[in-house]
C-alpha cells in the first residue's frame, strides 16, 4: 500500500445486512460515479440483500470517506474476491482498506483480489496488483 506519512488510515468496515438501509443513502451518492454502463444503484441494492455482494465502508466519527461494494466470483478455476465498486473522496487516506478486504477474502478461501474496472490511477496506488488484461473501447462515428 501507499506510503503517505500525511494521510491519515480511515479504518474500513464490512457492513452487515441488516445496516444496509442506516448506511446506504450516504454511500449511494459516492458509489454512482462508479457505475459501470447498465448497472444502476437498484441492481447493487439487489445485490447485496441477496447477498450476493458484500458492502464495505470507511469511516471516522464525523464523514463517511469510502464505500465498496466486493462480489465473490470464479473465473476458470480462480476464486476471486473483485472490488465491483469503490468510490470516496481522499484515497491515500483510505486505500489501506483493501488490506481489511484481503484479509476477509482470505478468510471466505479465495485465491486472489480481482479489480475487474480498475481505474488507471490504481495502479500507481497498488504496485502490488499486477495488470493482466486491459479494455480496449473506440466509439464508432454514426455521423449524427
Amino acid at each position: 500500500m501507499p506510503a503517505n506519512s500525511k494521510a491519515q488510515r480511515i479504518p474500513c468496515t464490512g457492513i452487515l445486512e441488516d445496516e444496509i438501509g442506516i448506511v446506504w443513502r450516504d454511500c449511494a451518492p459516492l458509489l454512482e460515479p462508479a457505475l459501470g454502463e447498465g448497472e444502476t444503484l437498484d441492481h447493487v441494492l439487489a445485490a447485496l440483500f441477496s447477498k450476493k455482494a458484500q458492502l464495505w465502508i470507511g469511516a471516522d466519527e464525523k464523514t463517511l470517506h469510502v464505500a465498496c461494494v466486493t462480489e465473490l466470483i470464479r473465473k476458470g478455476g480462480t476464486y476471486y474476491c473483485n472490488v465491483w465498486l469503490t468510490g470516496g473522496r481522499g484515497v491515500n487516506n483510505w486505500i489501506y482498506f483493501l488490506e481489511t478486504i484481503e484479509e476477509w477474502a482470505k478468510e471466505q478461501g479465495c485465491d486472489a483480489m480481482l479489480i475487474a474496472k480498475a481505474r488507471t490511477g490504481w495502479k500507481r496506488l497498488l504496485p502490488e496488483y499486477k495488470t493482466k488484461t486491459i479494455e480496449l473501447v473506440k466509439e464508432i462515428d454514426h455521423g449524427r
